[in-house]
C-alpha cells in the first residue's frame, strides 16, 4: 500500500472492523471529509482503498475494468448465489452475460408490466383505509412477487413471510460474514452464523428448484425469464440446470431486494415532504389509472431516481485489483482491494448542491441531470458489470410508485428510520405509516 495514501488509524488484528459494523455509512464519510477522495482503511488485518471521487470511480468501473475484478467480500455471495452474474468473472461472465441478455430486452421487459399492474392491485386490495402499514415489508411482498411472476411465472404470495424471513436472516447473517476476514470459515463450521446461513439457503433452494422443476415438467416460452434461460444456447450448448439455478437465485434475490429498498425509500420521502406528495398526486389525478410502463410521469420518475441517490440500494461496490494499477495520481500493486460507495458520492456538496435534501426536482432539469462528472451519480453500477436488470428495475419502481401514490396517501409514524446498511441498504426496523385511500 503507498505510503501517500492515508486514513485514519486502526485497532490491531480488528482494524475498523468495529466501526464498519456499527456505523458504515457515517463512518466512511467522515473517512472521505477527513481524509481526501481516495484514503486507506483496514477490515481486520486486510488494507482496503476507500475511492469516492467521480472519475476514480470511472477509472475503475469503465476505462480500466479488465484489471478488476470483483472483491473478496461480493465473491463471498456465491456461497448463496453460485456462479451467476454478480460473481463470476471473465469468460464465464461474458457468456453468462450473452446468454441472459435476451431475457432483458425491451420488448421482453415491456411483457412484465401486466405482472407489475397485477401484483400491485393484489398488495394494495389488503390495505385499510385509515389502516397502520410497514412500508418495508409491503415493498419487499410486492417486489417478491413481481420477481417470481415475472421471473418464473410462479405466485408465492401464501410463501411471502416464510421466504421474507429467510432473506431478512440471510441479510443480517452475510453483514457479519462480509465484514469478517475469516468470513468463508465462519459460514461453513457449525457457528450459529453458519447453521442459519445453510438453513436459509437450503429452504430458498427448494423454492427456487422447485419452479425450475415444474417449468420442466411444462416446457415451452411461457414469457418468463425461467424459458429464456431453459432456450439459452450458444456454440456451446444450453445452461446446465446448476447454471440455470445460480442466474435465476442472483436475479431473484439481487432484483426484488434492491427494487424493494429503492420503493420503501421513496415511500418515506414522498410520505415526509406533504407539499410534494399533494404536488405529485395532483398530477397523477390528471392522468390515466393505468401507468403507462414507456412514458412514466416525469414526477414520479424524478421521486425514484431521488430516492436512489439518497438511498442507493447498492451502497458499496468492491473491486479487487489483477494488476498494478493507477488510480488518480496513486499507484497500486495487484490485489489491492478498492471501495466505493454511491452512499457517499451521492451525498458529495462538490457534485449535487444541497446533496443530503431531497430535492426530486433536480431531475426535472436536463442541464443538471447531464451535468458532469458523469458517475456522480451510479446506483446501478457501470461499464461493462453494470446492472442487467436496470432498465427492469426502472420500470417496476415507477409504475408501483404511479399505482400506488395515484390510489393512496401516507402519514408517516416511523419519522425517521435509520438505514441498515447490510449487503444492501435497508431501513432498520419497521417504516409505520398510516394508509388513506384518496
Amino acid at each position: 500500500m503507498p505510503s501517500a495514501v492515508a486514513g485514519p488509524r486502526s485497532l490491531p488484528l480488528i482494524g475498523h472492523s468495529l466501526e464498519l459494523r456499527r456505523d458504515p455509512l457515517t463512518f466512511l464519510q467522515r473517512v472521505q471529509m477527513d481524509y481526501g477522495d481516495i484514503c486507506k482503511i483496514q477490515v481486520g488485518w486486510i488494507p482496503i482503498v476507500t475511492v469516492f471521487h467521480p472519475d476514480h470511480v470511472r477509472q475503475i468501473l469503465v476505462e480500466n475494468h479488465k484489471s478488476f475484478i470483483k472483491s473478496r467480500g461480493v465473491r463471498l455471495t456465491n456461497l448463496i448465489l453460485g456462479n451467476g452474474l454478480l460473481t463470476s468473472e471473465g469468460s464465464t461472465h461474458r457468456r453468462q452475460r450473452k446468454l441472459i441478455q435476451p431475457a432483458f430486452q425491451k420488448r421482453r421487459i415491456l411483457s412484465y408490466a401486466a405482472d407489475i399492474r397485477e401484483s400491485t392491485e393484489q398488495l394494495t386490495a389488503r390495505w385499510n383505509n385509515g389502516g397502520t402499514l410497514d412500508l418495508h415489508s409491503e415493498m419487499m411482498r410486492l417486489a417478491l412477487n413481481v420477481a417470481t411472476r415475472s421471473l418464473f411465472k410462479a405466485d408465492v404470495e401464501k410463501d411471502a413471510p416464510e421466504i421474507g424471513k429467510a432473506l431478512n436472516q440471510a441479510m443480517q447473517d452475510f453483514n457479519r460474514v462480509i465484514s469478517n476476514p475469516l468470513g468463508r470459515l465462519l459460514v461453513q463450521l457449525p457457528t450459529p452464523v453458519g447453521l442459519r446461513f445453510r438453513a436459509g439457503k437450503k429452504k430458498l433452494d427448494r423454492i427456487l428448484y422447485g419452479m425450475i422443476n415444474e417449468r420442466k415438467a411444462n416446457p415451452g416460452d411461457q414469457g418468463d425469464f425461467l424459458s429464456m434461460l431453459f432456450a439459452a444456447a450458444d456454440e456451446e450448448g444450453g445452461m446446465t440446470e446448476k447454471q440455470i439455478r445460480d442466474a435465476a437465485m442472483t436475479i431473484f434475490l439481487a432484483g426484488h431486494e434492491t427494487t424493494a429498498n429503492a420503493l420503501t425509500w421513496s415511500l418515506f420521502l414522498v410520505s415526509s415532504h406533504p407539499d410534494f406528495q399533494a404536488r405529485l398526486q395532483k398530477e397523477l389525478d390528471q392522468e390515466p389509472e393505468t401507468p403507462n410502463p414507456e412514458n412514466p410521469n416525469p414526477l414520479v420518475r424524478a421521486l425514484f431516481a431521488e430516492a436512489m441517490r439518497l438511498y442507493p440500494p447498492v451502497w458499496a461496490i468492491g473491486r479487487e485489483a489483477t494488476e498494478p494499477v493507477q488510480v488518480g495520481d496513486h499507484s497500486f500493486p495487484a490485489g489491492t482491494t478498492f471501495l466505493l460507495s454511491p452512499y457517499v458520492t451521492h451525498r458529495d456538496e462538490r457534485f449535487w448542491p444541497d446533496a443530503d435534501q431531497f430535492k426530486p426536482e433536480r431531475w426535472l432539469n436536463e442541464q443538471e441531470v447531464l451535468a458532469p462528472p458523469k458517475f456522480r451519480y451510479f446506483p446501478f453500477g457501470g461499464g461493462p458489470r453494470i446492472c442487467i436488470g436496470e432498465p427492469f428495475a426502472w420500470m417496476e419502481g415507477t409504475m408501483a410508485l404511479t399505482q400506488i401514490l395515484s390510489q393512496w396517501q401516507f402519514d408517516l409514524i416511523t419519522k425517521e428510520p435509520e438505514t441498515s446498511p447490510l449487503v444492501t441498504l435497508r431501513p432498520k426496523g419497521e417504516v409505520l405509516a398510516r394508509s388513506e385511500k384518496r
